[in-house]
């Protein structure tokens, strides 16, 4: 049994990636027995937070489904927000400078190209022939899909907008580990990868972990008294802060390798399961 000394622990708050951890195969619902895990924690007094790669706008109807999120880390943890305060708790955007010399960096690029900027998701229209929709459910693509600002050219579009995140999918193997040897090259960014073919790029520093840990000293929640889920390289940083991180079974190699510990699949209520354990809730 989890725990120090076979005591239960006290849980202050549980941080959750979404796709391919709270979310089901379908990427758009969240299963019974998670919304019910969920609701017991959040009674018993834990704070819960969502650590997406997605933006503010396109959440979907994740807080419809578990109303008790009160916090969200968006954008790989490139912001925090206040859901129960409607408020921006910070923010780490790239520099004006570096976001429109990456915008022409991607532009040269066969691949599709995601930009958030202020809580919005963009897409350039010459860019779309490279979306890979054969890589999620076609619910979950035209949900997508629905969400992005479609524009002529993102450069001019953004060119005062603050970007919080890139994400380029990149099918071709050799052009996609080109790409990521000579971003990760950069000590202005952080690189990391939510999906086989995809490259999310944020500034140095903006991470999930970094914002976790942000988060946890603003409410005085020490590690120890933190859960964390998540399947992929980007869940890492907070999997790895949090005292009981947790990887789902669906997770890469890379991440069941660094975290502490791990739980079934999304398909199989995994964070449901890990949450029963850890905090031993009647549910």
């Amino acid at each position: 049994m989890i725990g120090v000394n076979g005591k239960t622990p006290t849980i202050g708050l549980i941080a959750l990636d979404l796709d391919g951890t709270l979310m089901m195969p379908d990427h758009i619902s969240v299963s019974a027995a998670n919304k019910a895990a969920l609701r017991a924690a959040h009674e018993s007094g834990a704070k819960i937070a969502v650590a997406t790669g997605r933006t503010l706008s396109i959440l979907g109807n994740v807080c419809e489904q578990v109303p008790q999120i009160d916090y969200i880390l968006y954008s790989n943890g490139a912001g925090v927000f206040d859901r129960k305060n409607n408020a921006v708790l910070f923010e780490q955007a790239l520099p004006q400078s570096t976001g429109l010399q990456l915008l022409e960096y991607f532009d040269t690029l066969p691949a599709f190209l995601e930009v958030y900027a202020g809580g919005k998701s963009y897409a350039q229209q010459d860019k779309e022939p490279f979306f890979p929709a054969d890589a999620f459910p076609k619910v979950f693509v035209e949900a997508a899909r629905q969400g992005m600002i479609i524009c002529d050219d993102l450069k001019e579009t953004l060119w005062e907008t603050a970007i919080e995140k890139f994400t380029v999918y990149i099918t071709d193997r050799k052009i996609y580990r080109q790409a990521w040897d000579e971003l990760s090259a950069r000590a202005d960014l952080s690189v990391t990868t939510s999906f086989p073919i995809s490259i999310d790029v944020t500034f140095a520093g903006a991470d999930k972990g970094t914002a976790l840990q942000k988060l946890c000293a603003r409410l005085g929640i020490l590690p120890e008294h933190c859960m964390a889920f998540g399947d992929a390289a980007n869940d890492l940083p907070m999997l790895t802060f949090a005292r009981y991180g947790f990887a789902m079974e669906n997770a890469s190699e890379v991440c069941k390798a660094g975290a502490p510990y791990q739980t079934k699949s999304n398909a199989e209520d995994g964070v449901a399961l890990a949450i029963q354990q850890v905090m031993r809730l009647q549910i």
